[in-house]
């Protein structure tokens, strides 16, 4: 019974506090640290109270309670340390509110340590979206298997890394998906390759073998890459398309390959890196271009040698 009426009265002094701390914060008088003081007695009043938290029944855990506290916020933006208080304060809160936006369609944009629910209704198409991820991560075979499965379910939409972890359960996503682009020529989209996404994100442009990508453009260094496309605006210099105007015009597989203006493909193996990636020799072409133009340079040196 003393312990009990020590939490209480150490609750009912961290009460007063911080009623004390919002006058002094209207009068900008409070500090940071001074509300973060009283919160930490506040809290161990309640962990002398309560004791250490039960398992929770099923539907009554750390989910249902971040929901419907976001619900209860719907278009505020509300911090982490808010979030795993409203949970309950369990530990993966933050695999929880995944949990809301992934597998439940919930739409909860996330900027830093702050989050906002958009809608107090799931969105469907999000949470149809998860199931037929999760129908991918639970097929047999490889990660590598499922990873390309992953690319042709969602070809020319956004992937990101987490999405790939988790659904071919490998930890090696970016690697392998290089291994795609660059070893079996399938044309994936990074930040190089198109303006619109961010670090970690991939865009399967197409699944038809017959847009497969050159699988030449691996000895192009990165950086390089990224810096030409970037000069040239990312759009094709044949034709002038980026990959806004391409699918306006409905051409959904619209990508971007770099071209060398002094070597034809098969000569590319031979040059020294540095001749390779001199970027004043290099330019942005759609690959529907590119295949046109290293064609047309091959003429001119089939032509070239038989004038000889």
């Amino acid at each position: 019974m003393a312990e009990r009426e020590e939490a209480l009265a150490r609750l009912r002094a961290a009460a007063r506090r911080l009623d004390a701390l919002a006058d002094q914060a209207e009068a900008e008088d409070a500090s940071r640290e001074d509300v973060e003081l009283a919160l930490a007695d506040a809290l161990g009043a309640h962990r002398q109270l309560f004791g250490p938290r039960p398992r929770a029944r099923r539907g009554e855990g750390g989910g249902p309670r971040l929901l419907a506290y976001f619900q209860a916020h719907v278009g505020e933006w509300l911090s982490g340390d808010e979030l795993r208080a409203a949970s309950g304060f369990i530990d993966n809160w933050a695999r929880r509110v995944r949990e809301l936006r992934v597998q439940q369609g919930y739409e909860i944009t996330e900027r830093g340590d702050m989050y906002r629910l958009e809608s107090a209704t799931p969105n469907d198409d999000r949470a149809g979206r998860w199931q037929r991820l999760n129908a991918i991560r639970r097929t047999s075979g490889s990660g590598f298997a499922r990873l390309q499965r992953l690319f042709e379910e969602f070809v020319g939409e956004v992937i990101d890394g987490e999405t790939i972890a988790y659904v071919a359960r490998i930890r090696s996503g970016p690697r392998r998906v290089r291994e795609l682009r660059d070893e079996h020529g399938w044309p994936i989209n990074s930040h190089v390759d198109e303006e619109g996404l961010r670090s970690g994100e991939y865009r399967l442009v197409s699944a038809d073998p017959a847009d497969r990508r050159d699988t030449r453009q691996r000895l192009y260094e990165e950086d390089v890459r990224e810096r030409v496309f970037a000069r040239d605006n990312y759009t094709c210099q044949v034709c002038g398309r980026n990959r806004e105007k391409a699918l306006a015009a409905g051409d959904t597989r619209f990508y971007l390959e770099l071209h060398h203006k002094k070597a034809v493909a098969e000569e590319l193996d031979a040059l020294p890196p540095e001749e390779l990636n001199k970027e004043e020799n290099l330019i942005t072409l759609c690959h529907a271009d590119h295949l046109k133009e290293t064609a047309a340079f091959q003429e001119r040196r089939r032509i070239e040698r038989r004038g000889r």
